[in-house]
């Protein structure tokens, strides 16, 4: 029998990952602040637990996927009665990565397991299950945990001990948050110069300014507008982050730094729900 699964966080990320192991067959108990966000996965068959610790109880893995680090502090603090002894708990959050050793210690404490798994890929890796979990914790519960997360993405690294995972996670987002700077800025050099979207893409997408990010926000950008798989708020959120990890390690970065003022910018103009996009519309 498929394992019972466990879920917190139906957002752009979260539900079609949801619902990709609803297809797969797993029995699955959602929770959310707002009921009515339930409402399409119950249609689907899953079904809505009363409360945390409820679903903590039901679950034999509970996954997480949030908006910060205090949404997954307070979450665990939700479950924490409820927790059963060998049940895996993944958070899959981009978040601080000193809150990953109280975290395991809260749920170690009940015989439980976790890991810290946030996930790069996008909405589209979300929906078509092509992400890539950064993995930190036990490298046996991961190995343990290993078909399950196959059903969400085709890679999980194991990065090292707890916040472990949470750390590759801001490794990454430091080097996306070049390319979408520099990529807005390319987009609005080329509106500058009257260059359409057609003969961009001719002319760079097989060269070395190609790659997935250019294919995903090159025409985004050009518009500024089309859909928003990616806020400004969270990326300023994710950089924020990664600030304050490089300052922990007596890194101090004046890239982050310049990376935060223009997203803080970008915020202030069009507001922290708006798409990344927006961040070529700066100096229009």
């Amino acid at each position: 029998m498929p394992e019972t699964i466990g879920w917190v966080g139906l957002g752009k990320m979260g539900m079609p990952m949801a619902q990709r192991l609803l297809r797969e067959g797993h029995p699955l108990y959602i929770w959310a602040r707002n009921p009515e966000q339930t409402l399409g996965l119950r249609k689907q068959g899953a079904r809505i637990a009363t409360d945390l610790v409820e679903l903590a109880q039901r679950s034999q893995t509970l996954i997480t996927i949030l908006g910060d680090t205090h949404d997954v502090e307070s979450v665990y603090k939700g479950l924490q009665p409820g927790v059963q002894p060998n049940t895996v708990f993944i958070d899959m959050t981009t978040a601080a990565p000193h809150a990953a050793p109280v975290l395991a210690e809260m749920i170690t404490k009940k015989g439980a397991h976790f890991l810290d798994a946030p996930v790069t890929g996008g909405v589209a890796g979300a929906v078509n299950g092509t992400l890539t979990h950064f993995v930190g914790g036990n490298a046996d519960i991961l190995q343990r945990s290993s078909a399950l997360l196959a059903q969400l993405g085709q890679r999980a690294v194991h990065c090292g001990p707890a916040g472990s995972g949470y750390r590759m996670k801001l490794v990454n987002q430091t080097i996306i948050a070049g390319i979408f700077l520099g990529l807005a800025e390319g987009m609005a050099l080329a509106r500058a110069s009257h260059f359409d979207i057609e003969l961009l893409t001719t002319a760079l997408n097989k060269g070395t300014a190609s790659g997935m990010l250019f294919n995903s926000y090159a025409e985004r950008m050009m518009q500024g507008g089309g859909d928003i798989t990616f806020t400004l708020g969270l990326l300023r959120k994710d950089l924020r982050l990664a600030e304050a990890e490089a300052e922990l390690h007596q890194r101090p970065s004046q890239f982050l730094k310049f990376a935060v003022q223009c997203v803080n910018t970008a915020c202030e103009r069009f507001g922290a729900h708006a798409g990344i996009q927006m961040l070529s519309q700066l100096d229009s």
